[in-house]
């Protein structure tokens, strides 16, 4: 009478642990579709933000110093310490960056190209 009672199961059978490592799977695959893209998207994002940082850069240095031209330059590293407003940057920038003598960022590339070849396009992300 009391045998049935206190008879312990051994375990989960194969077809249960088949249906969930398919479950699993399944969750896995959409997850890996959904958040394929999103390194490039960062990459985006992250330089142009950095555009926009030297853009602001550029603009509070010219606020500041009304009257002052700017040097122009063409495909630059800006780094903390060159002088003019790259004392306005925490760090290094990523990309290389043009600016008029009015101020005005002309073009950029990011990041920086370390073989020759055509970089990334840097500033405003398309629609």
């Amino acid at each position: 009478m009391f045998t049935n009672l206190f008879k312990q199961e051994g375990g989960f059978t194969l077809v249960e642990i088949l249906v969930t490592i398919a479950l699993l799977a399944m969750l896995f695959g959409i997850a890996t579709l959904a958040l394929g893209g999103v390194g490039a998207n960062a990459q985006t994002d992250v330089c142009a933000a950095e555009y926009h940082v030297v853009q602001s850069a550029i603009d509070i240095y010219m606020a500041g110093n009304l009257g002052v031209a700017l040097s122009a330059d063409t495909d630059t590293t800006i780094s903390n310490g060159d002088g003019q407003f790259a004392d306005l940057l925490r760090a290094t920038t990523v990309g290389l960056y043009s600016w008029t003598g009015t101020g005005v960022l002309t073009a950029g590339t990011c990041p920086a190209p370390v073989s020759p070849g055509s970089p990334q396009p840097c500033g405003i992300p398309g629609p």
